[in-house]
């Protein structure tokens, strides 16, 4: 047995902790060279950052990166602030997420984006498009094509979102509070996110007051659907290498979604997988193999000088919607 020798650490291993940002303490995962191109990866609902864990690990094994994912307020295993203490709005969360990057000074990045995280990362695309590197996104949508349960605007959810119904709002905590321990009787997994990520997005759903903020931020949601000419219109602006990718059993988010990217970014590489909304955790490897192709191909221009937008650019954008729009 060797005593007091320094401990051997795999290159692929990941930092984690927790970042004070605005009064909260938001859980993080960090690993690689920080002098390297950074990835940023943004979770989706109800999970977090460990959802990403496998393929940042993939990643750091095969080349040179700097990789991070950080849980967002109430997810994981971040400060959960009561609703009326912390206003849960895609706005006030892609704010915090920005801070957090300033904290960790984290400055010109690529975006990986999936489900809630896409809503997040286009704000912070719109906020500074220079920052950014390359766009990936995966079962998330900025194009109503791939959203069939928000295509009516008499629909249910297109209702809800123009005014909140108290019943939908129940039907979730209902639905968030019968969740139960793992275990193999009755076991579901559709997803096939894994125990480990299911058991974690209880755990943090369910703690005090989470289902509220949980709402909230779902209510909110429909902001998103405002924005989309906007982000459409800025991502065809940008010329950035884009990759997309897609688990086609996702019954929320459809295919056609994935395409729909091709119309502003004709560059795009787009892959449909047989895997689900969670395709981090039901194909970490087949993720990992593509995010990194994707990355080696187009490094050269994630290293390159900034371009800024010109002014007439810039001023052919559509502007974000104000609050009264939404």
């Amino acid at each position: 047995v060797l005593c007091g020798t320094t401990p051997v650490v795999s290159a692929a291993s990941l930092d984690e902790g927790w970042q004070m940002v605005d009064g909260l303490h938001l859980f993080y995962r960090e690993g690689g060279d920080r002098h390297a191109p950074t990835i940023v990866f943004l979770h989706g609902n109800p999970l977090s950052s460990i959802m990403y864990v496998k393929v940042m690990e993939d990643l750091l094994a095969k080349q040179s990166v700097h990789v991070i994912a950080v849980d967002y307020p109430s997810f994981g295993y971040s400060d959960a602030p009561d609703h009326q203490a912390y206003r849960y709005t895609f706005d006030h969360v892609a704010d915090t997420v920005r801070d957090f990057l300033k904290a960790r000074g984290i400055t010109r990045y690529a975006l990986y984006m999936q489900d809630y995280g896409v809503p997040v990362g286009f704000r912070l695309i719109s906020a500074d498009p220079q920052a950014i590197t390359a766009i990936m996104v995966q079962n998330g949508v900025i194009h109503l094509d791939g959203f069939p349960s928000a295509q009516d605007p008499n629909g249910e959810l297109r209702r809800h979102w123009a005014r909140r119904n108290p019943a939908i709002d129940k039907r979730r905590a209902s639905y968030a509070m019968s969740m139960k321990y793992p275990q193999a009787i009755r076991w579901q997994d559709e997803d096939r996110a894994g125990p480990d990520a299911i058991l974690q997005a209880i755990a943090a759903e369910q703690r005090p007051g989470v289902i509220e903020a949980r709402n909230d931020l779902w209510f909110d949601y429909g902001t998103n659907i405002a924005r989309y000419p906007t982000w459409q219109a800025m991502l065809c602006k940008m010329h950035v290498p884009v990759l997309v990718l897609w688990g086609k059993r996702d019954k929320f988010f459809t295919t056609p979604g994935a395409y729909a990217y091709l119309r502003e970014a004709p560059q795009a590489e787009v892959h449909i997988l047989d895997s689900t909304h969670f395709a981090t955790l039901d194909a970490p490897d087949r993720i990992g193999d593509l995010v990194a192709s994707f990355l080696a191909h187009h490094r050269a221009a994630m290293v390159a000088p900034v371009k800024r937008l010109t002014p007439s650019v810039a001023s052919s954008l559509p502007e974000e919607p104000t609050a009264d729009a939404q």
